[in-house]
């Protein structure tokens, strides 16, 4: 029992341990760039305080700030274009080029082997500074020239300086403002004797750096030069401040080489503006790739602002490619769309999308975790990453609204249909109503008529029945003539026989009103036509007749003008205010009738103005 209670706690133990040790690897996983930027401000501090202590230095105060600035500035820098272009490979490198400035605080300490090792890491970080801004912007070598650039200088460089690190009884420091005042602390990693030939080699090694310089630099003039406008754009601010580096750099060098012993002294305030230039080209270096991608954030955002502005005109999807490209500076850009239907991808007018040639790329746009639109690009434009965001967010909701106004239109022209049907479905009832009052009641009744007639010739004087008679016929021709009006009123036949113009004019003369007629355009329109603005027409008069009262004067005009049929039935009432009075079923259903044919009917009324109501189709 005891040994199973123990292996039951060692297990928990172990459950417990491992679960902590999850959380805290979820921890770090989820906030690694929170600790890295508390680290590095962290060790930039005490970078600060043992350069700004080591007065063996040239400049402490100004290597303090150097010190801490190759710490703090890179990673922070590195950090936030890991932040805001996760796919881009620049943020590590330049965390890697902020951690390498760790190192080289052992270049402040004033002890051989910590002093030594500190100044051979200058190496690794100009190896790493050329390499990042050969990859600027997109973080990557593709290119040969980048490439071989790379490679000479790390063979040109490494092997000589290693030489040098591990013979030379001194080891100085070769950056601009990082020399000693007096003798610097001896090479604690010099483990073999000295070299002969060491000055030369140094000569040998200024002038690879030179070379280094100047082919890097005049790579990034020939991609400005030769570059698209979205390269262009993406070097515009990044790449003038490591021309001036790699210039800075140059010239420092060179002058260290080509200066003559005896010359020194003569050139010392230019080499004092040279040290400081180059010092201050080196610390702007990581900012102005900060500011680059700032300026491509805001640019984008600028566009994005742009297009959707242009995008509130409801452009076709052909139109929306024309607005893309303009800001983006990619006359050659295309836009796909995915097609469910046939599994495939189209272009703006529908067919199929061709593939992109070898100087393009393609960037699919994703919705709900599939891609539905992708963008055909200069390859350069992926340096650009926020501008193709921009336009593929616009172009997604242009497809949207594309898609749901389809949708609207599918369902608006189903709804009209449907309304039509309904209306037609419902005058062929009123019809055949008529027609089976006309030819069934009425007609049995007309017998029964008739029949009371014959039986009252047969009634033999009778003064009595013949009174009933008489009686029970006019009875029956008051209904008769009370079905007649009833199967008027369901579908007058003159609307049928002589088409809208004469129903009207029957409306007129049937009414109890003071209707009158003061234009009327008499030729055939379809039959859903006519019967919608007859009922609308005979609804208003009836309105009018309740409300102003069967003495007022109503006016009723039909026209057409354009392919537009108008129906106005104006009468002199006491008028209403229509923002004050709520719809009644009347004037819904004069609404539903003249919609389900496509048209709209008007209802203007102002108190002690009288009441006009106005149909209006097409035709």
């Amino acid at each position: 029992m005891d040994d199973q209670l123990g292996l039951s706690l060692e297990s928990a133990g172990r459950v417990a341990v491992g679960s902590r040790a999850g959380s805290l690897s979820g921890v770090l996983a989820a906030h690694w760039e929170w600790i890295v930027g508390v680290l590095a401000l962290a060790v930039a501090v005490v970078a600060f305080w043992v350069t700004l202590d080591a007065h063996f230095l040239a400049h402490p105060g100004w290597s303090a700030v150097q010190r801490a600035d190759f710490i703090l500035g890179p990673i922070g820098v590195g950090l936030y274009w890991r932040h805001r272009r996760p796919g881009s490979r620049l943020g590590w490198m330049l965390i890697a080029l902020g951690l390498c400035g760790v190192v080289y605080i052992g270049s402040a300490i004033n002890a051989p082997l910590p002093f030594s090792i500190g100044v051979f890491w200058e190496v690794p970080i100009v190896l790493l500074t050329e390499a990042t801004i050969l990859a600027f912007p997109s973080g990557r070598l593709d290119g040969l020239a980048e490439r071989g650039i790379l490679a000479f200088a790390v063979l040109a460089l490494l092997p000589g300086y290693i030489a040098i690190w591990l013979t030379a009884p001194e080891f100085a420091p070769s950056f601009s403002i990082s020399g000693c005042r007096g003798v610097c602390p001896p090479n604690g990693a010099a483990i073999f004797s000295p070299l002969p030939w060491t000055p030369q080699l140094v000569d040998e090694l200024r002038a690879g750096v030179v070379v280094v310089a100047l082919s890097t630099a005049g790579l990034l003039v020939w991609r400005l030069v030769s570059g698209t406008p979205p390269r262009r754009r993406a070097l515009m601010i990044g790449a003038p401040i490591a021309l001036l580096y790699l210039l800075m750099q140059a010239t420092f060098q060179g002058l260290q080489l080509f200066t003559p012993a005896e010359a020194s002294a003569g050139a010392e305030p230019i080499k004092g503006l040279i040290d400081w230039t180059f010092a201050g080209a080196r610390s702007a270096l990581w900012y102005g790739f900060l500011f680059a991608l700032i300026a491509a954030e805001l640019y984008a955002a600028r566009v994005l602002g742009r297009l959707n502005r242009d995008s509130l005109g409801r452009p076709t999807l052909r139109e929306l490619e024309g607005m893309v490209r303009g800001p983006l500076g990619d006359p050659g850009l295309r836009l796909g769309f995915w097609r469910s239907e046939t599994s495939d991808w189209v272009d703006a007018d529908g067919g199929v999308l061709a593939p992109p040639h070898p100087d393009q790329r393609a960037t699919e746009i994703d919705r709900e975790g599939h891609a539905v639109i992708t963008i055909i690009h200069d390859a350069q434009l992926s340096e650009d990453p926020e501008l193709l965001q921009a336009a593929g967010a616009v172009a997604l909701l242009t497809l949207e609204n594309t898609e749901l106004d389809a949708a609207w239109k599918e369902a608006l022209h189903e709804l009209r249909g449907s309304r039509a049907r309904i209306t037609r479905a419902g005058d062929r009832e009123r019809r055949k109503l008529e027609r089976d009052l006309h030819d069934g009641a009425q007609q049995r009744l007309l017998a029964a008529l008739l029949r009371l007639s014959m039986a009252d010739e047969l009634a033999d004087g009778s003064s009595e029945l013949h009174v009933r008679l008489e009686r029970a016929g006019t009875e029956v021709q008051r209904a008769i003539d009370e079905l007649r009006e009833l199967a008027h009123g369901i579908y007058p036949t003159v609307l049928a026989s002589s088409g809208l113009g004469g129903a009207i004019r029957s409306l007129a003369r049937r009414s109890p009103g003071n209707v009158t007629v003061t234009a009327l355009h008499a030729r055939k329109y379809p039959a859903e036509i006519e019967t919608a603005l007859y009922y609308c027409c005979l609804e208003a008069v009836q309105n009018a007749t309740k409300h102003a009262g069967e003495g007022t004067p109503i006016t009723i005009r039909l026209g057409e003008t354009r392919g537009q049929l108008h129906l106005e039935v104006h009468d002199n009432g006491p008028g209403f205010d229509p923002g004050a009075a709520s719809e009644g079923v009347g004037l819904e259903n004069m609404r539903d009738r003249v919609g389900a044919v496509g048209g709209h009917v008007q209802i203007t009324s102002h108190p002690g103005s009288g009441t006009t109501v106005t149909a209006t189709t097409s035709v």
